[in-house]
């Protein structure tokens, strides 16, 4: 059982280069061990010129297998937009991750913040 009295927060930022998901995809994110996290903020922004696509991933440590947040996203140029807010969130377990990848340069940008919650052994 997790203990949620006590939130450990976080925010982390990745600039993306991968061009293809899965295992060749930027690791934004990893759930630590002993750890559940919610994910409650994700934030992209296009610094390209054009628009351009970008994608996020969930990999799902216990079955291997990487999940789509959102595939193929256009972004116009020298835009923003939030994936996840307004109370909704993403539960991860230890060893989960968030995935980003682009379809070409290195143009998108990637926050994601929320709360890490000790789970005991």
């Amino acid at each position: 059982m997790a203990i949620t009295t006590t939130a450990k927060y976080f925010t982390k930022g990745k600039n993306l280069s991968a061009t293809s998901g899965g295992a060749s995809g930027d690791i934004i994110y990893t759930c630590p061990n002993n750890f559940i996290s919610l994910v409650k903020l994700i934030f992209v922004s296009n610094g390209a010129t054009s628009a351009k696509k970008y994608s996020l991933q969930w990999y799902e440590s216990a079955t291997t297998t990487y999940h789509s947040i959102v595939d193929e996203v256009s972004l116009a140029a020298s835009t923003n937009e939030k994936v996840i807010e307004g109370g909704a969130f993403i539960a991860l377990a230890a060893g989960d991750k968030i995935v980003g990848f682009e379809e070409s340069s290195s143009d998108f940008h990637v926050i994601l913040s929320g709360e890490e919650h000790y789970q005991p052994t």
